[in-house]
């Protein structure tokens, strides 16, 4: 298994350098928005195929975060066709990924050789500080639209976030998995004990900024929209060189929330249980 991993990674880095070699030598019509350091490091284009060809963690980053930069890109027929076996092959990884990773030790040891092989790109990113394979950069496909929008509307949304609701067992049982022994454990434990029967509570999980995509297809009258986030620049099938009408937001997203706190808001403000993110539902609801 471990070969067959091993050739899967270096196909998917293959067409990946060759998507970025097809780029550079096109230079089809771009748009990457850079923040003041990044320009003077570089140009957008060269940035887009750098990120697009980004598999691997830097230095210290935490596994959650993953690097990401919207924009839009036209892609002609040979682009179309390279992106899309690209993300034929990010599939074939992860599939391989997920049967290893079913064996933790076998995996654990699969993962280490992964990192650990030599290489001339390994090298060269062991230069730039980087280290680890980061799988959900592996694994995020390209975006791509064959068919072109008349506009494209990008924003900010920061204020996602997921809310799952938790049974009063369920806190129990991930509570005691991390260590019924802890003084700030048995705390919560005893608050849980305190709720009546049945009560549920809301576990939330903020969630990173993302940058969504507004489409517009069609005339006006006979308008189409889709929408959809964007972790990599967006291709667009065309090669005449016209980017669609687009606007054009900031690489960072804006600091704090961007819209008022919903008046009906059902949760409290504060977690019951800060270690499991739950809060309870307001009485009043």
């Amino acid at each position: 298994m471990i070969t067959e991993l091993i050739d899967a990674f270096d196909d998917l880095q293959h067409q990946l350098h060759q998507l970025a070699q097809h780029l550079t030598t096109s230079q089809p019509a771009h748009w990457i928005p850079l923040n003041p350091t990044e320009e003077q490091m570089c140009g957008p284009l060269d940035f887009a195929c750098e990120l697009l060809c980004d598999l691997w963690y830097r230095g210290h980053q935490d596994g959650r975060e993953t690097r990401s930069r919207h924009g839009l890109i036209q892609a002609d027929s040979r682009c179309i066709e390279l992106i899309h076996g690209i993300n034929a092959a990010k599939d074939h990884f992860r599939a391989l990924v997920q049967q290893e990773k079913q064996d933790l030790p076998t995996w654990k040891n699969s993962l280490q050789q992964l990192t650990e092989r030599p290489s001339d790109l390994r090298d060269k990113l062991s230069l730039t500080g980087l280290s680890r394979i980061h799988l959900k950069q592996c694994f995020r496909h390209i975006p791509i639209l064959e068919q072109a929008p008349v506009r494209v509307g990008f924003s900010w949304y920061v204020n996602g976030r997921s809310i799952r609701k938790l049974t009063l067992a369920e806190a129990e049982a991930m509570l005691l998995d991390l260590g019924e022994d802890k003084a700030h454990i048995q705390i919560q434990l005893e608050k849980l004990g305190m709720l009546p029967p049945g009560t549920l509570l809301a576990r939330i999980q903020n969630q990173a900024p993302v940058v969504r995509a507004n489409l517009v297809f069609g005339q006006p009258g006979a308008e189409t929209r889709k929408a959809m986030n964007v972790a990599l620049p967006l291709f667009i099938a065309g090669d005449n060189g016209i980017l669609p009408q687009h606007n054009r937001i900031s690489p960072e997203p804006p600091p704090g929330r961007t819209r008022q706190a919903r008046g009906d808001q059902r949760i409290s403000d504060e977690p019951y249980l800060p270690s499991l993110r739950a809060y309870t539902y307001r009485a009043d609801n």
